[in-house]
């Protein structure tokens, strides 16, 4: 069997290029297409795997910096990419990869880790909110997600079985594309986390990603600026870092920047809480923080709900406000938690149970169609896993 695995782009360390990567060591055979690929990600999640780069942007250092000038052409150059001979594509998709153009022969599964989410849940947020874009680009970006949303749903029927990322994301297929999806969690590397855990809980709060709007680290300042006795550490950095500053008026707040992973690690795990602001798709950020033994507040919308477990590994705030979210910390502050209990309740979220569920669906699905290929098959290390709840 012919495998490809085509994915958006391999231009951070984030949570697509993990899931990425942890398919991609089930299918040591496959060919990797992506649009666009950098080369610490290459080295640090695909060594030795030959990654097949759009010709667009392969030769172009002008386009792979400005890569995001050309939204209106990426269903078109998602499209050039020739599967003519696979009889499985598996695509890792948040924005362009599932509207690949398959062989009428092969089956296409798709990891969706969101519909394109600029064009739908986020889309008056984008528009008006993402860092100022501008009055006349604002104008003409109306009519380009306009085009992109009609073509995000015609492209879903390419696709013959749907993965989710969470139930959240489970439910916009659902409404957005009409298809039925199945859930499968990212993997963690739970094991790696653990190890780091500490026998106390520190004096200073933490959050951890991508310093971006949606993520509303914003609404973590605005509150901890009301609070100068609490301290809060933000590990991450993104195109926000400059405003987000500018919003920070009291020294309880410390800016990190990007982290290696002794630094996230070491300042994870003597925490006294992970903070999560954001209605996110999934989050990774806060299932590595439980691993560590930490507790999150996160809000009760999106990803969150898949793992948060109210007086067992964290509790929620409920509105997006700072408001909500200082009611929540004084309750936080009050509660109780075990850290022996916050990582057995992540135990589930493993990158071994994550290929356990991923080899069964995959049995399942392509199985009456296709010969099962020499990667599917099960192995002993994952027989065990699905107890793990």
């Amino acid at each position: 069997m012919k495998v490809a695995i085509v994915t958006d782009y391999l231009l951070q360390l984030g949570g697509a290029e993990k899931v990425t990567s942890a398919i991609a060591s089930m299918y040591p055979d496959a060919d990797i297409y992506t649009l666009i690929c950098d080369d610490k990600v290459k080295e640090k999640h695909f060594k030795g795997r030959e990654i097949i780069e759009h010709p667009a942007f392969k030769d172009s250092w002008f386009k792979r910096k400005f890569y995001r000038l050309f939204v209106p052409m990426y269903p078109t150059y998602i499209e050039d990419f020739d599967f003519s001979g696979y009889d499985l594509i598996i695509s890792s998709s948040y924005l362009w990869a599932k509207g690949i153009l398959p062989d009428m022969e092969a089956t296409h599964v798709s990891y969706v880790h969101t519909p394109i989410r600029q064009a739908w849940v986020k889309y008056h947020e984008y528009l008006h909110n993402e860092n100022d874009i501008g009055r006349i680009k604002r104008f003409f970006l109306r009519f380009v997600m306009n085009y992109i949303r009609m073509w995000d749903v015609s492209s879903s029927k390419r696709v013959d079985h749907f993965i989710a990322n969470s139930t959240t994301v489970k439910k916009r297929i659902e409404h957005i594309y009409r298809r039925e999806a199945s859930v499968i969690h990212p993997p963690i590397e739970i094991s790696e986390h653990s190890k780091h855990v500490k026998s106390r809980f520190g004096d200073y709060y933490v959050t951890l990603g991508r310093l971006v709007p949606y993520k509303r680290i914003d609404l973590l300042i605005e509150a901890f600026n009301q609070c100068p006795t609490r301290k809060l550490y933000i590990m991450g950095d993104g195109n926000d870092m400059e405003r987000l500053k500018e919003l920070t008026q009291s020294p309880n707040i410390h800016f990190m920047g990007y982290v290696d992973d002794e630094t996230k690690y070491r300042v994870l795990s003597h925490a006294k809480g992970f903070l999560f602001a954001a209605e996110e798709d999934f989050g990774m950020s806060p299932i590595e923080a439980m691993a560590t033994g930490v507790p999150v507040l996160g809000y009760n919308k999106g990803g969150t709900r898949d793992y948060i477990q109210d007086g067992i590994n964290g509790t929620f705030f409920e509105e997006q406000n700072s408001r909500s979210l200082l009611k929540a910390l004084d309750r936080f502050e009050n509660m109780n938690f075990s850290k022996e209990e916050i990582v057995g309740s992540v135990k589930k979220f493993s990158e071994a149970r994550f290929k356990y569920q991923f080899t069964e669906f995959m049995e399942d699905k392509v199985k009456t169609t296709k010969e099962t290929p020499q990667s599917l098959t099960r192995e002993p290390s994952y027989a065990n896993v699905h107890r793990l709840h």
